[in-house]
């Protein structure tokens, strides 16, 4: 009985906690710089944003994520949202986390 008990315990653990995006280093985000960072330099601290969008006024936006749900929910959450001048230099940038 706690073989079984054992067994179906480490199914719900590796089952029930499952990441959603790509994990991404927060270090590089200390050296952004709005109106000085380019957008080579976010794709190359960053890699392939999970998302790209477009603000009013026709900046782009892209937007790094990392998830790790768990059995209670949200265990960890990172975001990055960076918005592009129209010279492909940062405009804007927020970061927040769990």
């Amino acid at each position: 009985m706690g073989r079984k008990f054992g067994y179906l315990f480490l199914c719900v653990f590796v089952w029930g906690c499952f990441p959603a995006g790509r994990d991404f280093s927060t270090a590089p985000i200390r050296d952004i710089q709005a109106n000085a960072t380019t957008r080579t330099q976010i794709f190359g601290a960053f890699g392939e944003p999970m998302e790209q969008g477009m603000e009013t006024g026709g900046y782009e936006t892209w937007t790094y994520y990392y998830v790790i749900y768990g059995l209670g929910g949200v265990q960890t959450r990172k975001q990055l949202q960076v918005t592009f001048n129209k010279d492909n230099t940062v405009r804007s940038y927020s970061f927040t986390s769990k």
